[in-house]
């Protein structure tokens, strides 16, 4: 919006002064939307303008003082209008000092000071100085034409009184027409506003439908996978009941005194059996790990006894293959703190699975120290074999349920493709990861890597023994947390019991832990021996090892 229109009213007739008068007008319109728009003056628009504006003064006021000069203007008007242009130049002086100094000038202060000086200089003083350099050019003596100019000051007055209302009016209009405009822009705006809530309103139903369809699938899927477990469970668990007593007939058979082919029959009834037994009690464990079923028993363990009994139950097979059958064991590893019957489990399936598909060479189990962490250490339980090897692009099928690489129906491998399912899954319940490192054609190592906690197998509680393994422990753990956390003063000696154990796990916390208690601080106690035991997992139920 402009802020100033030029129009013919501000003509005083003086082509040289209406051209200059033209370009003060276009100065100040160019720099009003900044200084209007500007409750701070911005210091890189005010100098440039105030700079221009004593430009203009040098340059305009010259020029006016030249024609007055030389039409020969009685004296009084000259004086009164040197003395105007000497005002205008001290204000505008007194501006920009205000502006290089920093002061809080508002834009439209400037504006205000800017809009009066040309209302009062153009449409006043300069159309007073044509009027009477016009009647100078008729003849007019020069003290009769100020008298003339000075007696119809008023008129002159109300014709700049009334180029000033008619500039209000268009700016009026103008600002009318801008307010009409912006109107139709909000009405558009409001519109898109009502569309896009609209539209939103109606995307979170959408979405609230499809959570719920997406529930409702989930919440059946999950269901039939529970059928699913229970029906396999139900399933397997009735198959071996008969299995079982088919599986005593064909061993008495082969006890008995009967014919050489009766009694190879009977060897091939009770070797099939077997062969069912095992597959049946995959699908069963299979099942119990995908119902939830499968709890956590806390025991202390070495793992070089856990690998030399592996190793026991699978030298039949490996020797029936010729394969050769080693352990090898991280030295000095302490005893550790865990389920061993489950670790045991899941590296007996990889074990399996590596002497079923090693047609030569060897299998290994191993146990490394991979990280520690005070008395947490992660280690590595590796089984390594020299089969074909597995190619990586089919390696996501094998941690599958009932996955086989080999699916055709006339596949070398017997087995439903349970092994590795129960191995992964035995894995994370356990707080492990199993990993697969092999390439076509050069073996396979299968690794858990586990957290376990490191402990002196005899630091157990008073009263319990490597028997009764980590129940007894658990028993007394929750006995002194449940004690602490009522503040009895019982705890004091059930803490004596257990700092042995406690001591083995980290012993300058079992210290601090001991000061507090010493001081009756027991919540801080309590807060201590959580942290000292977060390193076993979770804390088994004082009437049971903890579920998963």
């Amino acid at each position: 919006m402009t802020f100033m229109t030029w129009s013919d009213n501000y003509l005083t007739g003086i082509e040289a002064i209406d051209r200059q008068h033209k370009t003060l007008v276009a100065m100040i319109n160019d720099a009003a939307p900044e200084l209007a728009a500007s409750p701070a003056l911005d210091i890189k628009v005010a100098l440039p303008l105030l700079d221009g504006l004593l430009d203009y003064v040098a340059g305009h006021f010259q020029t006016e003082e030249r024609i007055m000069a030389r039409s020969g203007i009685d004296s009084r008007h000259l004086q009164h209008h040197q003395a105007m242009h000497g005002e205008f130049h001290r204000q505008v002086l007194a501006l920009r000092r205000r502006v290089e100094s920093g002061d809080d000038i508002d834009g439209t202060e400037l504006l205000r000071f800017l809009s009066n000086w040309l209302a009062f200089h153009i449409l006043g003083e300069d159309q007073r100085m044509a009027r009477e350099l016009e009647a100078i050019a008729a003849g007019i003596a020069a003290n009769e034409a100020y008298e003339r100019t000075e007696g119809s000051k008023a008129e002159i007055l109300q014709g700049a009184n009334d180029v000033l209302v008619n500039a209000l009016v268009n700016l009026f209009s103008q600002m009318t027409e801008q307010n009409r405009a912006l109107a139709e822009k909000n009405a558009v705006l409001q519109a898109a506003h009502r569309e896009l809530d609209n539209y939103r309103r109606t995307l979170e139903q959408q979405v609230e439908i499809r959570t719920a369809e997406l529930r409702q699938a989930k919440e059946a899927a999950e269901a039939a996978s529970h059928a699913k477990s229970r029906f396999l469970g139900t399933v397997s668990h009735e198959l071996l009941t008969p299995l079982n007593a088919i599986l005593g007939f064909a061993h008495l058979l082969e006890q008995a005194e009967i014919p050489p082919k009766a009694k190879e029959q009977a060897n091939r009834i009770g070797a099939a059996g077997k062969r069912l037994q095992a597959l049946l009690g995959d699908v069963l464990q299979f099942s119990r790990l995908e119902a939830g079923e499968v709890n956590i028993d806390y025991a202390p363990f070495q793992a070089a006894t856990l690998l030399a009994r592996l190793r026991e139950r699978l030298a039949k097979s490996a020797y029936q293959k010729g394969l050769t059958l080693t352990c090898d064991c991280a030295p000095a590893l302490p005893a550790l703190l865990g389920d061993q019957h489950l670790l045991g489990l899941a590296l007996e399936a990889l074990a399996n699975n590596a002497v079923k598909f090693t047609e030569s060479g060897a299998v290994q189990l191993r146990v490394r120290l991979l990280d520690r962490n005070n008395n947490r250490l992660l280690l590595g339980f590796e089984v390594e074999d020299t089969g074909g090897g597995i190619a990586p692009e089919r390696q996501h099928q094998l941690f599958g349920a009932f996955e086989q690489l080999d699916a055709t129906t006339s596949r070398r491998f017997e087995g439903i493709g349970l092994g590795l399912a129960i191995a992964s899954r035995l894995a994370k319940l356990l707080g492990g990861e199993l990993t697969l490192d092999s390439t076509s054609g050069g073996g396979s190592v299968f690794r858990i890597n586990l957290w376990l906690a490191a402990i002196d197998e005899q630091a157990v509680p008073a009263g319990s023994d490597a028997g009764q393994d980590w129940d007894a422990t658990s028993t007394v753990l929750n006995q002194l947390k449940m004690e602490l956390s009522q503040g009895n003063i019982v705890a004091r000696k059930r803490f004596g019991d257990l700092r042995p154990f406690l001591s083995t796990l980290d012993a300058a916390a079992a210290q601090t832990m001991a000061q507090q208690i010493d001081n009756y601080a027991f919540d801080d106690a309590l807060l201590t021996l959580n942290r000292i035991t977060a390193a076993l997992g979770p804390t088994p139920p004082a009437d049971g090892p903890a579920a998963p």
